[in-house]
C-alpha cells in the first residue's frame, strides 16, 4: 500500500479526483435516496402483489 501511496503522491493535482468522486457519489445516492421516496404506494403495490402473480405468458413448469 505505501508503493501506492507514494505514486499517488507524485501526481499533481489528485486531490481533485477524491473530491469529484465524493459529489459523484453523494449525489447519485441523493437521487436513488429521492426516487426511492418518491414512488407511489399504488405502485409498491403492484410490485409486490406482482412476485405471487401466475399471469405470465412464459411457461415455467418443467414437463
Amino acid at each position: 500500500m505505501n508503493f501506492v501511496s507514494n505514486v499517488l503522491n507524485g501526481v499533481e493535482g489528485i486531490e481533485y479526483f477524491y473530491i469529484v468522486g465524493i459529489f459523484i457519489f453523494i449525489g447519485l445516492f441523493i437521487v436513488m435516496v429521492y426516487r426511492a421516496v418518491k414512488i407511489p404506494g399504488k405502485d409498491l403495490i403492484e410490485y409486490k402483489s406482482s412476485i405471487l402473480d401466475d399471469d405470465n405468458n412464459e411457461p415455467n413448469e418443467i414437463k
